[in-house]
């Protein structure tokens, strides 16, 4: 039985407080954040490193709504290198190895007032990461790098 208090509020009881509801609003964001950091562009490989055990991940199942890559020191090099970012498994095994973003030149990255929006197949598309947890890694294609450092912000949605 239903009843109103001493501050005139209706407090539902028993069957009147009725069902709950699967829709509506939240109080937290469904929507999560990656940071990777690029700390020292010299130091990528031409293929991206296994990851360590206590590397941050982008959980199974969930999408990536947004990815940009915001350059904190120029990125140089004595050729015309590019930079590749991609998703890899716990052993290493690629997911899509330029799923984030593929061959980003050089003069996107020379600058620190630059910065990507990424675009690779993860992103933003009608795919998620897929049945095993995401690792972001980067490596360098073409040429390497003589100096550079950037921050990946990766936006997702868990399942």
């Amino acid at each position: 039985m239903s009843y109103t208090n001493s501050d005139g509020l209706q407090v539902l009881t028993n069957g009147a407080a009725g069902v709950a509801k699967d829709e509506g609003t939240n109080a937290i964001s469904a929507i999560k954040t990656l940071t990777v950091k690029i700390g020292d562009a010299t130091a990528l490989g031409s293929s991206a490193a296994t990851p360590d055990d206590h590397d941050a991940f982008i959980p199974a199942g969930s999408y990536i709504k947004a990815a940009t890559l915001n350059v904190t020191t120029a990125f140089t090099s004595g050729g015309s290198a590019t930079l590749g970012i991609g998703a890899y498994n716990q052993a290493g095994a690629a997911i899509d190895a330029d799923g984030v973003d593929a061959t980003i030149a050089l003069s996107a990255l020379n600058a620190t007032t630059k910065a990507v929006a990424c675009d690779g197949a993860l992103v933003a598309g009608a795919i998620n990461v897929g049945a095993a947890d995401a690792y972001i890694k980067a490596n360098y294609g073409t040429a390497v790098f003589t100096a550079g450092a950037a921050t990946l912000v990766i936006e997702y949605i868990e399942p």
